[in-house]
């Protein structure tokens, strides 16, 4: 009996050092999408449309990559709160993640990236570059079930105001706990006001702010750049209706 619960014991500390271990894989592969985003848009506003695309190729491979540790930190949670955890876990566990991964890797594109907000957001941004104003075409042509290119996040109106100061964005950060974003220096300052931790200040989320939870986000800046031309050129195009 001894055995066994010591045995047990050993295999817990082994899951939760798997678990710190896939978190801080997923860390580095969050950053490495968001340079490789930004990385292939500016690939594209230079002319390098052919660098871009294997910008596009890579960061489909990292969104890869987040699924399968999105697999793996499931599976070692949920082996994690087993009480009577079977001697054959770790065949188990193998067993579902084969699984689990051959069936996404089964998955048409349409299904694997065309509801990922990331890659949706980056084509989008991608085309407008060179096409700004004209409605983009689908993704995967006439291929991909048209189901599976729903924008995760449609119908939301994205909020490029502060909401610390309620003004425009400005050198935007956003948190890895709530993914909510911030102007830079008021969230730093806000935070340093309340001894290095803060309630987030977006109305209704309850989730705790610290400045290392904080990341650049790059795409973010581009998309209220954009926005603020796209204000400016309504605005110009009024005046100019008036005018007449």
């Amino acid at each position: 009996m001894a055995g066994r619960v010591g045995a047990h014991m050993q295999l817990q500390n082994r899951l939760q050092g798997l678990r710190s271990s896939i978190q801080a894989i997923s860390d580095i592969a969050d950053d490495t999408v968001r340079v490789c985003t930004v990385a292939g848009l500016d690939l594209e506003e230079l002319g390098e449309t052919d660098s871009a695309m294997q910008v596009e190729a890579s960061l489909r491979k990292l969104l890869d990559a987040q699924h399968q540790l999105d697999v793996e930190r499931s599976l070692v949670t949920r082996l994690a709160t087993e009480q009577d955890m079977a001697d054959n876990a770790e065949a188990e566990y193998l067993a579902s993640w084969e699984q689990s991964m051959a069936t996404y890797n089964e998955q048409s594109d349409a299904a694997k990236y065309g509801k990922n907000t990331t890659y949706k957001e980056f084509r989008e941004q991608l085309w407008e570059v060179r096409h700004d104003g004209e409605p983009m075409p689908r993704l995967f042509g006439d291929n991909g079930d048209e189901s599976d290119e729903d924008l995760v996040i449609a119908g939301a109106r994205m909020n490029y105001r502060c909401p610390v100061t309620t003004s425009w964005l400005v050198d935007p950060v956003t948190s890895k706990v709530c993914n909510h974003s911030y102007s830079k220096d008021a969230i730093v300052d806000y935070i340093r006001g309340n001894r290095g931790a803060c309630a987030c200040p977006v109305g209704g989320c309850s989730r705790t702010v610290r400045a290392q939870d904080l990341v650049p986000d790059k795409l973010l800046e581009r998309k209220v750049a954009r926005h603020l031309r796209q204000l400016e050129s309504d605005e110009t195009a009024a005046q100019y209706t008036v005018v007449q």
